[in-house]
């Protein structure tokens, strides 16, 4: 699974109607996956932005995980299941849901080695800075602690929170598997914004093999 640039997207964020340009812009630029997270909405509308969400999604190559809930993530055909801290366990989650991986979020360092524990298919770090966009957050972890993290994990470590094209260099720096955004793609008003951005956001990743450097 590639995990180089997360899209975190609700089914506010991008409307129905614009999905398919704005997946094919955030593609080109160089998303490899979406992140669907929505605790404002009812489970049926999240599922009815899900279902386009996931068709579109396959259509493109991208992979698709779905936030909190194991249920709604198979339902979907999703390809696995993010839990935060305050979300169902992960021992539960695999009981409901056996075949579907996870991914797992930390804030701390012994949260990354509780993570590590549940075999994940990344560990979520973060918040790496301030962030609006979740009213929960933990405080921010800051570079030096990302560094701590990447190298405490036998997990890739996906850093995240408050990440934007003027600082994704500096945390690629401190070896992260890749970055998930929500803010920084979704303020994009055109899908030529979403691309350039999404391009600003992996320029510092190191090249994967046989790929050029952007």
């Amino acid at each position: 699974m590639d995990l180089r640039l997360i899209a975190l997207l609700d089914a506010g964020t991008v409307p129905l109607r614009a999905l398919g340009p704005w997946l094919e812009a955030a593609r080109a630029g160089g998303v490899t996956g979406i992140q669907l997270r929505d605790k404002s909405r009812s489970t049926r509308e999240v599922y009815a932005y899900g279902r386009h969400l996931a068709a579109v999604a396959r259509s493109l190559g991208l992979w698709l995980a779905v936030d909190d809930r194991p249920d709604l993530a198979m339902a979907l055909g999703a390809d696995l299941v993010h839990l935060g801290r305050t979300d169902l366990p992960p021992e539960a989650a695999r009981r409901a849901a056996p075949s579907l991986p996870l991914g797992l979020s930390a804030s701390d360092l012994a949260e990354v080695a509780e993570a590590q524990a549940h075999a994940p298919v990344y560990i979520g770090f973060g918040p790496v800075f301030p962030t609006p966009s979740k009213a929960d957050a933990a405080p921010p972890a800051g570079l030096p602690l990302l560094a701590q993290a990447v190298r405490a994990s036998a997990r890739p470590v996906v850093a995240i929170g408050g990440i934007r094209p003027g600082n994704a260099d500096a945390v690629w720096a401190q070896g992260v598997a890749g970055v998930a955004v929500l803010s920084a793609l979704a303020e994009a008003e055109a899908p030529s914004e979403v691309h350039r951005r999404a391009r600003a956001l992996v320029r510092g990743a190191p090249p994967r093999a046989g790929e050029a450097r952007r």
